[in-house]
């Protein structure tokens, strides 16, 4: 029970995350945007995002999955931090740094994929879409 209260309380704060980057992007406040991606990649992973933000794609997912199973809902969260990320970078004209976290995340959705089902599986397949892997 403890487990599944931590789970939604992280997804209901990484939900408004979320939409904070999104609404600060939206107003041309690209930095705002990443400040509070940082806070929620470090809510996601449980580190310090600076480590995250070190890695490619294929080491996120070595990293979410070191139990041997990557959990598909933190892959899927932190696949759309990062492509709202890359859409904070392109507003703010750092369009490497955009297809970094595109490709990133890319790899997260295609790795949670395999392990995803129903709704989880669904709203994965449409971002790949989203990403024109669909």
């Amino acid at each position: 029970m403890y487990q599944q209260d931590y789970i939604l309380r992280l997804i209901a704060t990484v939900g408004q995350m979320l939409r904070t980057m999104v609404k600060a992007t939206r107003e041309q406040r690209p930095d705002d945007a990443l400040e509070v991606a940082r806070d929620a990649v470090e809510a996601l992973l449980e580190t310090d995002p600076a480590i995250a933000d070190s890695m490619t794609g294929e080491g996120l997912v070595a990293f979410m999955a070191a139990g041997g199973v990557i959990d598909a809902l933190r892959a899927r969260m932190l696949a759309e931090i990062l492509i709202a990320r890359a859409e904070a970078y392109d507003v703010a004209d750092r369009s490497q740094a955009a297809v970094r976290e595109r490709d990133r995340a890319l790899t997260l959705l295609d790795a949670a994929q395999k392990d995803a089902d129903g709704e989880e599986a669904d709203r994965i397949a449409e971002l790949l879409g989203e990403l024109g892997r669909g």
